[in-house]
């Protein structure tokens, strides 16, 4: 008995330290009890031995669930609101130099069992989802853009391995904070869950318009870097002037900042010219089918041709060996081409 009152005078931080071994003690104290002979449980020291540890046990359990270590100050807070009484409490929570057991006793949780285990049992879910957002926060701190290098242009290319693992962690990320949005238990956490919602989504978006932006650029890059079409199309090579310059601008401002979520949301450069040469690089793109167009109405056989292989023939129009390859496609059963050694732009089979 003295054992068991004696634990009302503990720190509550030596409780929820030595939660474990109570319990042992006073189960060894109720077994001992059950085997005491028959003839003594009519004294009244035994009457009041069994029911101090039948009320010990009866509040244990709310006990055990108060002293996990999800528990924080808001749920203490919660408890107090149930039962309308207090205990000395600090920042982090109970107070660790004056907060005792027999002030959680007297709490009188027992009586409001069902909302004190609501409580204590919440906290471990929310812990759950604690530790998950932050492992996700910190996934994100690590998460940075690399990239490939293009021709002789340097390290403007997103790298296909790395950008892959991005986009697959984004799709998990996103998917795990969208059940936490709908998860009751995230309400403590709910404002920076909608904060990551809005990052990672803004960072969806950014990278849909940059692998878009980019794939344009690669093929544009490459009919304009030829001098025979840029010469044709002496507007749309001067417009594609002005976008290769805008890339290269975003893509060096990657460079400097590579973590993807502070690339994305804090680089509002990039935010305002990917649109903007998404917009362009159509404009170009619609230009040079027009100019396609008016070569297969001239040629007819080049409508056997794809865009891709109408663009590369046109651009080495000044090196026919170099579109050997591609007569193929304009001209059955032709096998190869042989040139005129002396006249060497001219084919004689």
């Amino acid at each position: 008995v003295q054992t068991i009152k004696g634990y009302g005078d503990m720190m509550w931080s030596d409780v929820v330290a030595q939660i474990e071994t109570m319990t042992e003690t006073a189960t060894g104290f109720q077994a001992l009890c059950k085997r005491m002979p028959k003839q003594l449980r009519d004294w009244e020291a035994y009457g009041e031995l069994k029911k101090t540890i039948d009320e010990f046990f009866e509040v244990l359990p709310l006990l055990q669930q108060c002293s996990q270590k999800s528990m924080r100050p808001r749920h203490w807070e919660s408890i107090m609101s149930v039962t309308g009484k207090k205990i000395p409490m600090e920042e982090s929570g109970p107070s660790v130099e004056t907060c005792k057991l027999m002030h959680v006793l007297d709490l009188g949780m027992v009586a409001f069992a069902e909302d004190v285990e609501d409580i204590a049992g919440g906290s471990a879910k929310e812990l759950g989802i604690e530790t998950k957002l932050n492992q996700i926060i910190e996934q994100w701190q690590d998460l940075a853009f690399s990239f490939s290098n293009f021709k002789n242009r340097g390290p403007v290319i997103l790298a296909a391995k790395e950008l892959g693992e991005i986009m697959e962690a984004l799709e998990d990320s996103q998917m795990q904070l969208g059940s936490m949005a709908g998860n009751r238990y995230s309400a403590p956490f709910r404002g920076l869950v909608q904060e990551w919602i809005i990052n990672l989504s803004t960072v969806s978006d950014m990278v849909e318009q940059w692998i878009s932006v980019q794939n344009l650029w690669i093929y544009m890059e490459a009919v304009f870097s030829s001098g025979d079409i840029a010469k044709q199309l002496p507007q749309e090579a001067k417009r594609f002037s002005g976008i290769d310059k805008n890339f290269m601008k975003i893509t060096q401002k990657a460079f400097e900042t590579p973590n993807c979520v502070q690339c994305c949301c804090g680089n509002d450069m990039m935010k305002t010219l990917l649109p903007h040469l998404t917009e362009q690089l159509e404009l170009c793109q619609k230009s040079l089918t027009g100019y396609l167009e008016t070569k297969r109405n001239a040629f007819p056989r080049f409508y056997f041709c794809s865009d891709g292989v109408l663009l590369e023939i046109l651009s080495q129009g000044s090196d026919p060996h170099a579109i050997v390859q591609h007569l193929q496609n304009v001209f059955d059963s032709l096998a190869a081409v042989t040139f005129d050694k002396q006249k060497k732009y001219t084919a004689i089979t």
